[in-house]
């Protein structure tokens, strides 16, 4: 009897034709990697090197032999930061530029309350407290065990005046931010300019229009949502026929014309209903100012000649010094970042003008040394003393945030003050949560680039710069491989300032930077 295997034979042919063909694609693999692998390696490492040696040539240029490390005394941020101007001082000098143009200013209200002394006693307290909370250790080195008084290397007296750019950064450190920090923000203002671009493009030919929005709300958003806020000085009585009316005034106001030439106004005033957060209006000199014009003023002010202030200061609140490598490494990487974007925006910003010129963005006349004429007057003109800003807390969530948190922080900066040698605890505060929440609020503040008038007759330059802006440099830098969030440090410091901070506004507080980054 023969039985029949009805089950078929397995395909062994097939399977050790796969075979064959997996180990022929696998040594055509290996043959291929031995012929061009030298080559994949070769071709980064060379392309590396190459951007290596052109951050070198740039280092060179703007680093080398030219400046000098906090510890020198001829730093300017070896002295302590310079005094805030004092009320007294700015009230003189508003009341006196106010007389110079009698016609729009002699009978303002808001002018009555600065020729009053409003400094109060429980003000003066609190302003010499923080002061002493914010002074810093007299050396960059930490303080070794059981050594109460360190003497070192920075001076006790104070600097003259504000410096936005002149710490110095060794070579690889300059290369390090090159390669983690200077990528990122290229590709930021890039894709932001781009877009803005096709918008304009979409806008002149009639396909798209702008978000609809009210230039006077604007304009009371950014007087009192930003850090514009320490150009309030007044308030009309309870009684005035006015409103509830506060007044911001820039004495001695730099913009830049539509003739492309920097220049300063002797008073321009914006006076705010408080009611309804609106502008009331706005005068300039001897003009009255429309609320979009005024919108314009107060972007541009608040993205250059105010803006700088803050990057300066911020260089009292850093510590690159080697050592902190092993003492502070967090700190190290703040300052040496805070340090690198100074030098971003201060003598390289201007690089790329030519290329938005070149982009149809800015008229081609637009002259780069206006605006570091702007740069160079907003930091000379240093901080002005704002004692009255509390009066605006009911009425500004940033003001609010702001004021409670600053003491906060003085205090948990004295007790952690040992881990910051040479850095100033009023610097620190304004590198990082005001420098940070600025960009922040300017944001939401600006919603549309396309808000800003171009076409303005008088002010269409700082416009076209503030749309720029406003795309391309405001928000934060995307892709970062490090860690610049005051949420989730690993520190002692940052945590505590958080928790408190958070307490107080968890969105402003989860915006908080510890280095300036953008």
């Amino acid at each position: 009897i023969h039985v029949t295997n009805l089950t078929p034979p397995p395909k062994r042919g097939k399977v050790k034709g796969m075979s064959g063909q997996f180990a022929g694609a696998l040594g055509a693999l290996l043959d291929a990697t031995i012929r061009y692998g030298p080559y994949v390696v070769l071709c980064p490492t060379l392309l590396f090197l190459w951007y290596a040696w052109w951050v070198y040539k740039i280092w060179e240029e703007h680093f080398a032999g030219s400046r000098l490390s906090r510890r020198q005394i001829a730093s300017p941020s070896n002295r302590n930061p310079p005094d805030v101007k004092s009320l007294e001082s700015n009230r003189d000098r508003i009341l006196a530029s106010a007389r110079l143009h009698p016609e729009n200013f002699s009978t303002c209200e808001l002018l009555y309350p600065l020729k009053k002394n409003m400094t109060s006693e429980k003000r003066e307290a609190a302003r010499l407290e923080a002061r002493q909370k914010a002074k810093r250790l007299a050396s960059f080195r930490a303080p070794r065990l059981n050594e109460d008084v360190i003497k070192g290397s920075l001076a006790t007296d104070k600097a003259i005046e504000l410096d936005m750019d002149h710490v110095y950064v060794n070579y690889f450190d300059f290369l390090w931010a090159y390669c983690l920090i200077g990528p990122n923000a290229y590709l930021l203002w890039l894709w932001g300019v781009l877009s803005l671009w096709v918008r304009v493009k979409l806008h002149k030919m009639g396909l798209i229009r702008p978000k609809p929005f009210d230039p006077a709300e604007i304009v009371g958003k950014l007087c009192l949502e930003g850090t514009l806020a320490v150009h309030y000085y007044a308030r009309t009585d309870s009684d005035s026929e006015l409103g509830d009316i506060a007044g911001f005034f820039f004495q001695d106001f730099p913009y830049i014309d539509n003739n492309d030439m920097a220049r300063t106004c002797d008073l321009f005033a914006v006076d705010i209903d408080l009611k309804t957060k609106k502008m009331k209006k706005a005068k300039m000199d001897d003009d009255i100012i429309t609320a979009s014009e005024a919108l314009t003023l107060l972007w541009f002010n608040t993205i250059s000649g105010n803006h700088v202030k803050l990057h300066a200061l911020a260089n009292w609140g850093i510590n690159n010094e080697p050592d902190m490598r092993d003492h502070n490494p967090f700190l190290l990487q703040n300052s040496t970042v805070t340090v690198m974007y100074n030098f971003f925006g201060f003598t390289k910003f201007v690089d790329y003008i030519q290329t938005w010129k070149n982009w149809g963005l800015m008229v081609e006349t637009w002259n780069p040394n206006a605006l570091l004429g702007v740069f160079k007057h907003g930091i000379a003109d240093n901080i002005w003393a704002h004692p009255n800003i509390e009066e605006l807390i009911p009425h500004s969530s940033f003001v609010r945030f702001i004021c409670l948190l600053r003491p906060l922080f003085l205090s948990e900066f004295r007790k952690h003050r040992n881990q910051f040698p040479g850095v100033h605890g009023e610097a620190m505060f304004v590198g990082t949560v005001l420098h940070s929440l600025d960009h922040t609020i300017m944001d939401v503040n600006l919603e549309d680039p396309l808000w800003l008038d171009v076409d303005c007759p008088k002010f269409g330059r700082m416009a076209e710069l503030g749309r720029i802006v406003k795309v391309g440099f405001v928000h934060d830098l995307p892709g970062l491989m490090f860690h610049k969030r005051f949420k989730g440090a690993k520190h002692p410091f940052y945590e505590s300032v958080y928790k408190k901070a958070a307490k107080i506004d968890r969105w402003f507080a989860d915006n908080m930077d510890t280095c300036i980054i953008k």
